[in-house]
Order: C-alpha cells, then structure tokens, then sequence
C-alpha cells in the first residue's frame, strides 16, 4: 500500500473501517447508545471515504481525460444516501412518524450494500489487484455484473423482508 498516494491510502482505511463499523451496526440493537456511536463513526468513515476519493484520479473507466471516472459517481450515490438516511432519522425524532425511520434503515442498509458492491467492483476491475487480466473480458464483465446484483438482491431481500413490513418502532422497541 505504500506505492499508494496519500489520498487512496486514507480512503482505502475509511472505505474498510465503514466496512466493519457498517456489520457491527446492523448486528447490534437499534436505538441503543451502542448503535449510535457505532453509526456516527459509519456515516464519518463514509465522509472520508467519499470525499477524499473525489480528489483521486480515476484508473479505470475514465471519462475522457477529466481524471473522474465511472466509480467516481458512487460518490454522489454514497453521499445522498448518506445524507437522506440521516435527514429521515431527525424527521423521524421530530415527528415521530414512523415512515421516516423506516426510510432511515432502508436508505443506511443501501447505503451499506452499495459500499460492498463499490469495494468489490474497485478489487475486481483495478489492474492492481490482478483479477481483470486473468479473464476474458466477456467473462470479466458477466463476474463484475453478477457478482454486484448478488449483493443488490441480497440488500433488496434483507430490506423487504426486515425493514418494509409492519411498523419499524415496534419491531426495534424505539421511541423518537
């Protein structure tokens, strides 16, 4: 990792530690002092790693020479994301509508899943890691696609499954 600039480097450990601290959220009880310190530091490794990547030229499937790339707009999908979910937990707390902390766990468990696809899709298509010069690029590309809506189907199973029925306060004791 030493041959990495600064940038890549800090967004690499921010992108990892969003990794563990967004597992070890859904694993713990919601609403709870642990829940939301472990949630605080996501949504800031989250920060970190989409806004110092803003400023890392993209290596792969560059637009023109603009030094921005395809994976550059997971920025603006991770930073909405981010920001809707937090924005619906403060509607929730003062409205206490549940709606809002429903669209709180469904906008943080995509933001999650697209945090994994976003990672697996870097590691997959980087020429670093080695993986898209062993394929054919038929097969590269069939891997790259299955592979990431296997996590969005997984992320659409969990959501409908736990988060779209019946009321969201009642299943996670919560109060606003």
């Amino acid at each position: 990792m030493s041959d990495l600039s600064l940038l890549l480097q800090i967004h690499i450990v921010a992108a990892m530690a969003a990794i563990v601290l967004g597992a070890i959220v859904f694993s713990l009880p919601k609403g709870g002092a642990p829940h939301r310190r472990f949630a605080s530091a996501y949504v800031v490794a989250m920060l970190v790693t989409t806004g110092v990547v803003a400023f890392v030229p993209a290596t792969v499937l560059e637009f023109g020479n603009s030094g921005w790339g395809f994976f550059h707009l997971f920025i603006i999908v991770g930073g909405v994301s981010s920001a809707v979910g937090a924005f619906a937990l403060w509607r929730w707390r003062v409205t206490g509508d549940p709606e809002w902390l429903r669209k709180h766990q469904v906008r943080f468990a995509f933001s999650y899943a697209g945090l994994l696809m976003a990672g697996l899709s870097q590691m997959l298509t980087n020429p670093r890691f080695g993986i898209v010069e062993v394929m054919p690029i038929a097969t590269f590309w069939m891997v790259f696609a299955l592979s990431n809506f296997a996590i969005l189907a997984i992320a659409m199973v969990i959501v409908q499954r736990y988060l779209m029925k019946g009321d969201p306060r009642r299943r996670f004791a919560l109060k606003p």
